[in-house]
């Protein structure tokens, strides 16, 4: 899994840049998958041989035995899909998923791409008479392959609008949702109480560890080992220990007071390097992040990296000989599966999308057009991972399960190809398509935006900025001299396009609590007044002064509260293509020209002054060149 994010470079540790770049992990299965295809293929392949090897584990005498390729599907996927519940509960808790405004229309997309794909796959396979074996394997076209995704779309859709990214990424958790129950509740066979009593206790016991603030990794994985075996015996599939103890680990916003105590940790260090506070300040800044992130970044390298390839190398392999391609080309199950991924998944994602948008339960994001969910739909029918792992728990005969895979990977490099050239198309066509008279994507709507001056003024004047950036002060005192001078004829609207800086993102959500408490300007006057040089003690201390209630404020910190509607504006810029902080809007256009009192004014009244500097679509500046020396 990829973490969602608008910057995929934020995280500087290697495991991070690898785990964050996805044609890394996309080629690493795509070797993978190449390597088990030519050893399973080789003449006197040992292929089967190897992975049928069993290998056990015996404590006392207990002793627990399964072959090699059960240990990689049952045991190491576990940690695949304990970082696909990670995934999707920060999703849901304080990611993209948490407002369900933003989120409708891709949820509704994802779910109509889960449905009918399995819907064609059994209305084939039921009018083509397959056995119920084949018909009840209708979860092998339910799932999108996240790192064949997010590699193609690095590769081909680098063009693409950067909301595609993310409508693809909420899809992708929704979806992996969406087969993680399919895991749980539709291949489950034999359950036994007892032992699933048993996974509860110690489930539970993981969660009360965290609450009892015991940090030692050796009782959590005792307990993660208890959870596992405990749920194998109970007839449930074992990886769904991994999502059992993902749901139980705690998510959270970064604590400001933590922060700031790490900051201060930190400082210690680097006046006085000894080992004691350099251990002192490296715990104070983990425990400043959420386990849950921790615990994503500590394991998606190895599961992206190494874990699933492994899978891949395990579950890949068929042989390509002529009698097992002329029973894939013949046999009901290949083109169900084809069809499935490739057919169900577009008109699923594309006609779910559309159809919400028409019903007005949500709309698309701004930049996103119908060629774009084309393309997406079409990338969502590259089933890989969880589809392999499906035909492994849903098919025993083995010449179903080759036409299975062999469709899996006909559908994929089929829908990779059409992907491919679908992008292509939509961007040639947002290349040729006339620049649209008004750049500003998302209309001024008073009862979202913040606006300064009378609502019928003459001339509007739209800022993405934020209160962190080394020339925030001059950009706001430029502002507040041109709307002295304007006064009623200028009314001016501000919007967030938060930097890398993390104290950026906390006054950003600081000043929209301010909003909800009906109090925003003063609050945007006081950070203002701090000339972007920011720190958190900064940002309370703005409170105070602009009468917040600090009890709220840092409840709506802690809790994220206002991270979706920062989000939702920094979506837009990049969806517009702006590059940073600052940028205006004059008169809905994108000002290209320094940012100072006459070339603005100019700009809002260009009949007044012949050769003065314009507001264009046609030309964006970089941030560097839109600030004067």
């Amino acid at each position: 899994m990829t973490r969602l994010s608008t910057d995929p470079g934020q995280d500087r540790r290697l495991g991070a840049r690898l785990d964050a770049s996805p044609a890394v992990a996309a080629i690493a299965l795509l070797l993978a998958t190449g390597g088990a295809l030519v050893w399973a293929n080789l003449p006197g392949s040992t292929y089967e041989s190897f992975w049928h090897t069993p290998a056990s584990v015996a404590v006392g005498g207990v002793e627990l035995s399964l072959d090699l390729r059960h240990w990689v599907n049952d045991a190491l996927m576990a940690f695949f899909f304990f970082l696909i519940s990670l995934e999707a509960k920060r999703e849901f808790t304080i990611g993209e998923l948490r407002d369900p405004r933003r989120a409708r229309v891709p949820i509704i997309a994802a779910l109509a791409g889960l449905l009918l794909p399995a819907g064609l796959y059994v209305s084939l396979l039921g009018w083509a008479g397959a056995p119920p074996e084949a018909v009840g394997a209708w979860g092998v076209v339910i799932s999108t392959d996240t790192a064949f995704v997010l590699g193609l779309l690095a590769v081909v859709g680098r063009r693409a609008p950067a909301a595609l990214r993310l409508f693809l990424l909420t899809l992708a958790v929704v979806d992996d949702v969406g087969a993680l129950a399919v895991v749980a509740l539709a291949y489950t066979e034999d359950l036994r109480l007892a032992p699933l009593a048993v996974a509860v206790v110690a489930t539970v016991a993981i969660a009360a560890l965290r609450r009892l603030r015991v940090w030692r990794g050796l009782a959590y994985l005792l307990l993660g080992v208890v959870v596992w075996v405990a749920v194998l015996e109970s007839g449930m599939h074992a990886t769904l220990a991994g999502v059992a103890i993902g749901l139980v680990i705690p998510v959270y916003p970064p604590n400001r007071d933590k922060v700031e105590t790490a900051a201060e940790a930190a400082a210690l260090f680097s006046r006085t390097p000894t080992p004691r506070r350099g251990r002192e300040a490296s715990l104070r800044i983990a425990r400043a992040v959420s386990v849950n992130e921790r615990l994503h970044n500590l394991y998606a390298p190895y599961v992206n990296l190494a874990v699933v390839p492994l899978f891949a190398v395990a579950n890949a392999g068929v042989v390509l000989d002529a009698p097992t391609l002329r029973s894939a080309m013949t046999s009901p199950v290949t083109w169900a599966v084809i069809l499935g991924l490739v057919g169900g998944k577009l008109v699923g994602v594309t006609l779910g999308a559309t159809a919400a948008v028409g019903l007005r339960l949500g709309r698309l994001a701004p930049g996103l057009h119908a060629r774009h969910l084309v393309a997406g739909g079409l990338v969502s029918g590259i089933g890989f991972t969880i589809s392999l792992f499906i035909i492994d728990l849903a098919l025993t005969d083995s010449t179903l399960r080759a036409d299975a895979r062999i469709g899996v990977f006909a559908a994929s490099v089929i829908a990779g190809l059409l992907a491919a050239a679908a992008f292509a198309l939509a961007a040639r066509t947002d290349r040729r398509r006339p620049t649209p008279a008004e750049p500003l994507i998302r209309p001024v709507d008073g009862g979202r935006d913040h606006l300064r001056g009378e609502p019928d003024a003459p001339t509007q004047l739209v800022v993405y900025a934020s209160f962190a950036f080394g020339v925030a002060g001059r950009a706001v005192e430029t502002v507040d001299e041109l709307r002295a001078e304007l006064g009623e004829q200028l009314q001016f609207i501000f919007r967030h396009l938060p930097t890398d800086d993390p104290v950026a993102l906390e006054s950003a959500q600081a000043v929209e609590e301010a909003s909800a408490q009906g109090r925003f300007w003063q609050m945007h006057d006081a950070l203002a007044a701090t000339a972007g040089r920011l720190t958190s003690r900064d940002v309370r201390r703005c409170a105070a002064e602009a009468g917040l209630n600090l009890d709220r404020l840092d409840d709506a910190l802690r809790h994220g509260s206002h991270l979706a509607r920062v989000r939702e504006d920094a979506a837009d810029a990049a969806a517009m293509g702006l590059p940073g902080p600052p940028a205006f809007f004059v008169n809905g256009l994108l000002y290209d020209g320094p940012v100072d009192v006459e070339a603005l004014r100019a700009a809002l009244f260009p009949a007044a002054v012949p050769d003065a500097p314009s507001a264009t679509a046609q030309h964006r500046a970089p941030v560097t060149d839109l600030i004067p020396n």
